[in-house]
């Protein structure tokens, strides 16, 4: 009972992402850069959902965590690209292509390592989480340091920040006591925590997402020159 329902929690995740991915299409020319970044990345999100679940339904296929390198590549990416236009920093954009060329490297090695092998990356996912924490603390970074918006609350990228940071931390938490919980902990709270915990902080960072593209202001962070370096 307990895994089935949160087998369905898990399936209505993509409720949120959905709703975020058909605000961003429907406003999408209107845009700007970073948040046509953010809605590709809604796009393709419910892209990669949608697969997992039909993945899982093909006869003979156990799990579909081979496609977790996929995910974080492309996650990391439209999300390095959507805040490179928020924090227009050269530094940002230099180091960029090698970030991410190294990134995508490493994740490709680590599927190809662990074809046939049943399991989470765990590695891939905490460099995943780290550089997403990392990237959200740059524009708090800028926030803090070049601030010239009135009304916080109404730019889109910081809900997104303040989404990434709150997801990451969580995942972070789970990936790092992972093994210790497998070891100590009973198989319906290693379900609880590994399911119902990791897709409550999805559904929250696919919130900031929607809460993102439905403000869409007028002015955000991205409009103003940035001295950063």
């Amino acid at each position: 009972m307990l895994k089935e329902s949160l087998s369905l929690f898990a399936s209505l995740t993509i409720v949120p992402v959905i709703v975020a991915s058909l605000l961003g299409l429907a406003y999408f020319r209107r845009l700007p850069p970073s948040l046509r970044y953010l809605t590709l990345l809604a796009c393709f999100d419910v892209v990669m959902e949608v697969t997992a679940m039909l993945v899982l339904t093909l006869p003979g296929v156990r799990s579909n965590l081979f496609l977790l390198p996929i995910i974080a590549i492309g996650e990391v990416s439209l999300l390095a690209l959507a805040y490179r236009s928020v924090l227009q920093s050269a530094t940002f954009t230099k180091v960029l292509p090698w970030g991410l060329g190294l990134f995508s490297a490493y994740a490709l090695f680590i599927s190809f390592s662990q074809l046939g092998i049943v399991g989470h990356a765990v590695g891939l996912e905490i460099i995943g989480d780290l550089l997403t924490i990392g990237i959200a603390g740059l524009y708090f970074r800028k926030l803090l340091n070049e601030l010239h918006i009135e009304h916080l609350r109404r730019d889109p990228f910081f809900w997104v920040s303040v989404g990434l940071v709150v997801q990451g931390l969580g995942n972070l938490l789970i990936s790092l006591s992972s093994n210790y919980l497998l070891a100590h902990y009973s198989v319906q709270l290693q379900l609880i925590i590994m399911w119902g915990v990791r897709n409550l902080f999805n559904v929250l960072l696919y919130i900031s997402y929607c809460v993102a593209l439905w403000l869409r202001p007028r002015q955000s962070l991205q409009a103003t020159p940035s001295r950063t370096t």
